[in-house]
């Protein structure tokens, strides 16, 4: 199949899955009591178009790259992000229930891709980059007491998994991106949704990997 098909069949696949989420997060349920009521968040017509966007882009940097099937273990971030993203605008948490559904569906993505690979040795650097770049979260949400969410901390972990195969300067990519992006957000004014920022920041670093190592 022509790459140029494949990447368009992948955006239209995105557009369902878009205003599913999107759908999904306009019903609240993630909502806990204490949360109920919290001012409605708007339309969020954002998500639909984020989640197209980036499948679309993904799929496009995974054939650009000499390697597609390192991008496999995003798929599940790919899938969940923008609703994760949404969520932690909203209320400032990311629900370990999807967080865990998604580590869990990214560590089978990472089996398969050592499977595919022929090369279980593939899996050490994505759980090595996991454990590390939930440390360095772990130590800046006991030094902020709480600052950083331990929510993100779960987040940069997945992430180090998701990111991982694409190279260790790839995960450094999307959470030294993403936490810049974050700090210049903040501006001092509080609390603020950590979440989406090392998202954004995970989303650059593959299109990064993949024009650095694109062929030719």
């Amino acid at each position: 199949m022509q790459p140029i098909l494949i990447i368009v069949l992948a955006t239209a696949a995105g557009v369902p899955l878009g205003f599913w989420l999107r759908h999904n997060v306009a019903k609240l349920g993630y909502r806990s009591a204490d949360e109920a009521d919290l001012p409605a968040p708007g339309p969020r017509w954002w998500v639909a178009w984020t989640s197209v966007a980036a499948v679309g882009s993904l799929t496009a940097a995974a054939v650009m790259s000499r390697e597609p099937l390192a991008y496999l273990p995003l798929l599940p971030l790919v899938v969940v992000g923008p609703w994760l993203a949404a969520v932690d605008f909203d209320v400032l948490r990311i629900p370990n229930r999807a967080l865990a559904a998604t580590a869990a569906a990214t560590l089978i993505a990472l089996v398969g891709l050592a499977q595919a690979n022929l090369e279980w040795r593939t899996l050490l650097v994505p759980l090595a980059t996991a454990a590390v770049a939930g440390g360095v979260f772990a130590v800046v949400h006991f030094a902020t007491r709480g600052g950083v969410g331990f929510g993100d901390v779960k987040l940069a972990t997945v992430i180090g998994l998701a990111v991982g195969p694409l190279g260790v300067g790839a995960v450094w990519f999307s959470i030294f991106v993403g936490s810049i992006i974050a700090v210049v957000r903040a501006r001092g004014l509080g609390p603020i949704p950590y979440g989406p920022w090392i998202l954004l920041g995970s989303w650059m670093a593959a299109l990064t990997a993949a024009v650095a190592t694109a062929p030719g």
